[in-house]
């Protein structure tokens, strides 16, 4: 092979190396700067989601409480996969906000509190008409959530 072609084929490599490292990067863009730092990577959150109780009638009130979040930032709050909410964390990385299961028949749901970095953790729930009412905690504040979400969806025209 000619040194020409030895030069060609390096070069080609190159740029396909080059190309390929620009497409792992797609999945970033859009996001602000400040989505993407080093904390994301180097898995330092670690969150958590507690509840109160587990355990309760329809009717009942849930306290969630999240920790190890990343501080000062939108979480949505999922019920059964259906956003039905957000809050903010405080500075520490801390959300608070009350799950309202009024209505809803017995079974499980599964709570998860996500932020815009895939950083998630989640609770599962269940009502259960023989259990009693639970309320949270004496002092707990936080969004108060019902079990379904609100979406709005655009018409279908036709012509």
């Amino acid at each position: 092979m000619s040194q020409d072609a030895k030069e060609a084929v390096s070069r080609l490599m190159i740029t396909a190396f080059v190309l390929l490292g620009g497409l792992l990067l797609l999945p970033f863009v859009g996001n602000a700067r400040a989505a993407i730092n080093w904390e994301v990577f180097g898995s330092v959150y670690t969150p958590d989601l507690s509840v109160s109780d587990n355990r309760g009638a329809p009717g009942s009130q849930f306290a969630f409480t999240g920790s190890g979040y990343q501080p000062n930032r939108l979480a949505a709050v999922f019920v059964n996969g259906q956003v039905v909410g957000g809050v903010i964390t405080d500075g520490n990385g801390t959300a608070t906000f009350i799950i309202d299961v009024t209505g809803v028949p017995d079974g499980e749901l599964t709570v998860v509190l996500e932020t815009d970095a895939n950083v998630s953790a989640f609770k599962t729930i269940t009502v259960d008409s023989a259990e009693p009412v639970v309320t949270p905690p004496g002092g707990f504040s936080g969004a108060t959530f019902g079990t379904v979400g609100h979406s709005t969806f655009l018409p279908l025209v036709q012509r």
